[in-house]
């Protein structure tokens, strides 16, 4: 039983901002009117799958996911994120095999994360480091001192 209620409570705590459109969500084609915005975001097929900066913003996750290229969303709309975020896919966290390149990025962590004054950020050698920290929803180029440049 304890057991049972510590993977409850590990499961809770580590829930990401960044959520993945489910096969039944993308053949959902009556969604509702409701209005809670959603950033969905597509992956280039050129690219890796494991970041995008293709994102639109949609009324509410069924009429993102119901879209084609919608591959996940974010919280709330794209316009509530600096336009150069980079996403990373839900999934991302799960690569545990990153190149040594340097190119530093600041990841930018999810809701599940509390801090003094936000947003909450931390610095990373490149993306696929920064994505491989599950808290991270999106990254932005160069150190995070320098993210004030990069508000919404």
């Amino acid at each position: 039983m304890n057991k049972l209620i510590l993977c409850l409570a590990l499961v809770g705590f580590c829930t990401a901002a960044n959520f993945i459109c489910t096969p039944e969500m993308k053949q959902n084609k009556n969604c509702t009117r409701e209005y809670n915005p959603v950033c969905g975001v597509k992956i280039d097929p050129t690219k890796s799958y494991k970041y995008s900066s293709i994102k639109s913003t949609y009324s509410n996750k069924c009429t993102a996911c119901a879209e084609q290229d919608v591959e996940f969303y974010a919280e709330g709309s794209c316009e509530d994120y600096p336009k150069i975020a980079t996403f990373c896919h839900p999934n991302a966290y799960l690569n545990q095999a990153c190149t040594l390149e340097f190119f530093p990025v600041c990841g930018l962590f999810d809701n599940s994360v509390i801090c003094k004054k936000g947003p909450c950020g931390s610095n990373y050698s490149n993306k696929c480091v920064a994505c491989t920290n599950e808290q991270v929803s999106y990254f932005l180029p160069g150190y995070c001192h320098l993210q004030e440049q990069y508000q919404p």
